[in-house]
């Protein structure tokens, strides 16, 4: 099984593939982590190390990946089974952001970086530039359309809880 799910930050791509990564005993990979050195500060890997570290995933018989749809991260879109587009409400998951911000500041939720204002803020920024490039998003994906399956929250929560 080689998955990949697609979403906005704070849209459950984290959770969903940590349940189907236990479901169907593969490992799930956060892109974020592979793009960004979290135990030095969360700075930007170099491009160079970005795409040895991901095509050292893409080798692997299966996996889960998990990301925001970047361009240049995208010929794992080739290679997988399926592909999950997280398809919610922009204003769910503003109120997403804020509430794991809040849980990681008060000591709730785990995080990569540190829960400070600039990070939430950065978030929203984020955000707002995931869904103006969704549309460029969906087109890349649309190519394999035989293997996207759009999700809305309730679908999410389904397969989340079906485990």
């Amino acid at each position: 099984m080689k998955l990949y799910i697609i979403g906005p930050p704070a849209s459950g791509k984290t959770t969903l593939s940590k349940v189907l990564s236990h479901k169907y005993k593969t490992k799930a990979y956060e892109l974020d982590l592979i793009v960004f050195d979290d135990a030095n500060g969360h700075k930007r890997r170099t491009k160079e190390e970005i795409e040895k570290r991901y095509n050292k995933i893409l080798e692997k018989p299966s996996w889960i990946i998990e990301d925001i749809c970047r361009k240049s991260l995208s010929r794992g879109l080739e290679e997988c089974d399926k592909i999950y587009y997280l398809k919610l409400p922009k204003i769910l998951v503003y109120f997403r952001i804020f509430k794991r911000w809040f849980k990681q500041k008060i000591g709730k939720e785990r995080y990569n970086y540190p829960p400070t204002l600039f990070q939430l803020f950065d978030m929203y920024r984020t955000l707002n530039s995931y869904y103006k490039k969704e549309k460029e998003k969906l087109e890349r994906i649309l190519k394999y359309k035989e293997k996207v399956r759009f999700l809305s929250n309730k679908e999410i929560k389904r397969l989340i809880n079906n485990k």
